[in-house]
């Protein structure tokens, strides 16, 4: 089983199993810290979940409710392009549908060549707070440079610790392929959290981390033998205030 290890601002270490089954004006900057591998050697599609330094203990219990649905739709085809300077702005949060820009089929020739490790890419990188200028430099290292093109547009959104305070995503993944997930918020949110459940609620994974920046894997890409529909859940935890930026990157399963 792959882990599920969110990369935060700060140094992350540990892992932690929890279940199985499948803005306001930024503070200075901060830098992103290399983080020791996990240890787990599991090989299943499902995640684990993992944890920095610093974690909540606190696991959310609650089955996630819709309350809107609305279909994110691509308008452009398979590329490297900065795509992710075109996010899709979320409004009133509720579930929502990112329509898959990147087939299975989609010849490996599509891709741009790998130039730098999933780990090394993000290493050493310094953050303003700001949750657009901030997910754009993940890309910018972590997106085409590691061989990996743009699943989905990415989406911004506002989260409210007393209203709006989580969003979820549907993705389909498709077996034969390598996904990685980032998510950025904005300084004001302090904590910004990922869960991921299917899509009848029961949850598979969550990440403990206390910072704004979370990365699904930290030091590689989250590889599906099968095709499966997933919820991600991108919520605050505690109080806070600002948007985020959520994207999805893809490439074939050894690339």
């Amino acid at each position: 089983m792959p882990n599920l290890h969110p990369l935060a601002v700060f140094v992350l270490t540990g892992v932690s199993v929890l279940a199985c089954g499948g803005a306001p004006k930024a503070e200075p900057a901060s830098t992103l810290a290399p983080t020791p591998a996990s240890t787990s050697t599991a090989t299943s599609t499902s995640p684990t979940t993992s944890t920095s330094p610093t974690t909540s203990t606190a696991t959310p219990t609650s089955t996630p409710t819709a309350t809107s649905t609305a279909t994110a739709t691509p308008t452009a085809t398979p590329t490297a392009a900065k795509g992710y300077d075109d996010p899709i702005e979320i409004e009133h949060g509720g579930t929502i549908t990112m329509a898959p820009l990147v087939q299975k089929n989609t010849p490996k020739s599509s891709f741009p060549k790998r130039t730098v490790g999933d780990k090394e890419c993000w290493q050493g990188t310094s953050l303003e707070g700001d949750a657009k200028k901030d997910f754009d430099l993940l890309i910018k290292k972590c997106g085409a440079p590691t061989g990996l093109l743009e699943y989905a547009r990415p989406v911004r959104g506002k989260l409210h610790h007393e209203h709006d305070k989580r969003d979820t995503y549907k993705i389909k993944l498709s077996g034969g392929m390598c996904y990685r997930y980032f998510a950025v918020a904005d300084a004001g949110v302090k904590d910004l959290d990922i869960l991921v459940t299917k899509p009848n609620g029961a949850l598979i994974a969550d990440d403990k981390t206390t910072h704004p920046v979370a990365i699904i894997e930290f030091d590689k890409s989250w590889c599906m033998d099968d095709d499966a529909e997933y919820d991600f859940h991108i919520e605050v935890d505690g109080v806070g205030t600002g948007h985020y930026m959520f994207g999805v990157w893809v490439k074939p399963k050894g690339a």
